[in-house]
C-alpha cells in the first residue's frame, strides 16, 4: 500500500515539474513578441493603453505626463555619500538587489553589467540600491561592485537607513522594497529628472527595447515638451483615486470650473501663479483675485498662468466658481479656478505648496510654481516689494532649461511670513 503511495507521490512530482518546464517554454517563445493591440483607455483621455503578447500593460502619453523623481541621498560602495542632485542633466537606471541574494539578484546584476557594456560611450549612470540595508553595508557593496568591475561614477551600489531606501522605492517609483519580494524591474530616469520607463531585466524583448530608449534618453539635448512617449511606467498620468494610497502629493488632480480635469502636470514647460481662496471670503480673498486681475491687466501677456484654488469645495461648486469668475472677467485659458475632494485640498496645500489651506484661516502668500511643477517662491501680495521681486523671479524660471534638483526654494527672493 505504502509503495504504491509512494509511487503515486513520485507520479505527481514528475507532472508538475514537466508543467512547470512547459508553461516556461511558453514564457519563453513569447517574450521576443513586440508590442500589439493598442486598447483605448478613453476617447477624450489622451492616454492610450496597449498589451504586448504577456498581456504586459504599455501607455502612450505625453512627456509631461511622467513623473517627477525626487531628490535622495545615499551611501555608495565606497562609503561616499551620493546626491541624485549630481546627475542633473544625466540619464540614470535604477535597480533593486541585496547582496546575499545567490541567485535572482546576481542573474539581475549580471544582465546589468552586460548592457552596461552594450551601453559603453552613452552617457547613463546605473544606480543598484539594496533592499536590505542592514546587512549590505558599504564594504559588503564594495566586495559584491569589484565582481564586476563596477566604480561608482558608472555604477553605483547604494545602501542608507532602511527608511529612505522605502522612500525612494515606495514612493518614488511605486514599487515594493524588501528582500522578500523587491521588484525585478529596470527603471529608467531621464535627464530631466522624469521616471520615463520600467524594464523587465529576463525578458530579452523588453531588454532590446531598454538599450534602445536609453540611447534616445541619453541622446536628448532638451525636454521632449507636447511629445508622447511610449511607456510601462505604471505612474504616468494615472488618476489614483484613493487618497490614502498617496503617501505625498508631489502631483494632483482637480477639477476646473469648465468642467475639464486639471491635472498639474499639464502645466509642466510653463510658470504659474497660484493661490488659495473661497468664494463667499468678503474680505482678503476678495481683494486678492481683484488683485491678480489687475496684475494680468498691467503684464499683459507677460503674466503667468494663474490657478486659484478654493479651500470651500463644498459651496464653490464647478457652477459657483464659473459665476464667481466672470465676475472678475477671467479668461478660462489665463486663470484657472480649481474645485474638488476637501481633504485632497488640504494635502494640495501642505504638501505640495508647503501652506496652510484649510477652510477660511488659508495662506493669503502667492505662490510661484516652476517649470518642472516646483514651488520655488512665496509672496505677499499686499507688499510692492514682494511684487517686484515675485514678477523677477518669474523671468529667472522662465528661463531655466532643466529642473530644480537640489530641491528646496533656492530661488526664493523674498520670504515673507505666512498670513492668515
Amino acid at each position: 500500500m505504502f509503495a504504491q503511495v509512494r509511487v503515486f507521490l513520485w507520479v505527481l512530482v514528475v507532472l508538475s515539474a514537466g508543467g512547470v518546464i512547459y508553461l516556461r517554454s511558453i514564457d519563453r517563445s513569447t517574450e521576443e513578441q513586440p508590442p500589439v493591440a493598442f486598447v483605448d483607455k478613453d476617447e477624450n483621455d489622451s492616454t492610450k493603453l496597449q498589451l504586448d503578447s504577456n498581456g504586459r500593460a504599455f501607455a502612450e502619453v505625453p512627456w509631461e505626463h511622467l513623473p517627477s523623481v525626487d531628490r535622495f541621498e545615499l551611501i555608495d560602495q565606497d562609503g561616499n555619500k551620493f546626491d541624485s542632485a549630481d546627475l542633473a542633466g544625466q540619464a540614470y537606471v535604477v535597480s533593486f538587489f541585496f547582496a546575499s541574494c545567490p541567485t535572482f539578484c546576481m542573474d539581475l546584476n549580471k544582465e546589468i553589467d552586460r548592457v552596461n557594456s552594450a551601453l559603453k560611450g552613452t552617457d547613463v549612470r546605473f544606480l543598484t540600491l539594496t533592499v536590505d540595508p542592514k546587512n549590505d553595508t558599504p564594504e559588503v557593496l564594495n566586495k559584491y561592485a569589484e565582481g564586476f568591475g563596477a566604480k561608482p561614477d558608472r555604477w553605483a551600489f547604494l545602501t542608507g537607513q532602511n527608511y529612505q531606501l522605502v522612500e525612494i522605492g515606495e514612493n518614488m517609483f511605486n514599487v515594493p522594497v524588501n528582500p522578500e519580494t523587491h521588484t525585478d524591474n529596470i527603471l529608467l530616469v531621464d535627464k530631466w529628472g522624469r521616471y520615463r520607463d520600467r524594464f523587465k531585466w529576463d525578458q530579452p524583448y523588453d531588454m532590446k527595447r531598454f538599450i534602445k530608449v536609453a540611447k534616445e534618453v541619453a541622446a536628448e539635448t532638451k525636454p521632449p515638451l507636447g511629445e508622447k512617449v511610449e511607456t510601462r511606467n505604471v505612474l504616468a498620468g494615472v488618476e489614483r483615486a484613493e487618497l490614502n494610497d498617496i503617501r505625498w502629493v508631489r502631483d494632483f488632480f482637480l477639477t476646473e470650473r469648465t468642467g475639464k480635469k486639471f491635472f498639474s502636470r499639464d502645466l509642466t514647460g510653463e510658470v504659474w501663479i497660484a493661490n488659495f481662496f473661497f468664494s463667499n471670503c468678503p474680505g482678503v480673498c476678495k481683494a486678492q483675485n481683484q488683485y491678480l486681475r489687475n496684475l494680468q491687466k498691467r503684464l499683459g501677456e507677460d503674466c503667468p498662468r494663474i490657478v486659484s484654488i478654493t479651500t470651500d469645495p463644498a459651496r464653490d461648486t464647478v457652477e459657483h466658481l464659473r459665476e464667481y469668475a466672470d465676475t472678475l472677467g477671467a479668461d478660462p485659458e489665463d486663470w484657472l479656478f480649481l474645485t474638488g475632494n476637501p481633504v485632497l485640498i488640504k494635502r494640495i496645500g501642505s504638501e505640495f505648496f508647503k501652506a496652510d489651506s484649510g477652510g477660511e484661516h488659508h495662506s493669503s502668500l502667492l505662490y510661484v510654481v516652476d517649470r518642472w511643477g516646483q514651488v520655488r517662491g512665496k509672496f505677499d501680495w499686499e507688499n510692492a516689494a514682494d511684487e517686484m521681486e515675485m514678477i523677477k523671479l518669474v523671468k529667472v524660471l522662465e528661463g531655466e532649461d532643466r529642473p530644480n534638483v537640489r530641491g528646496g526654494e533656492t530661488e526664493v527672493l523674498v520670504k515673507p511670513k505666512e498670513q492668515e
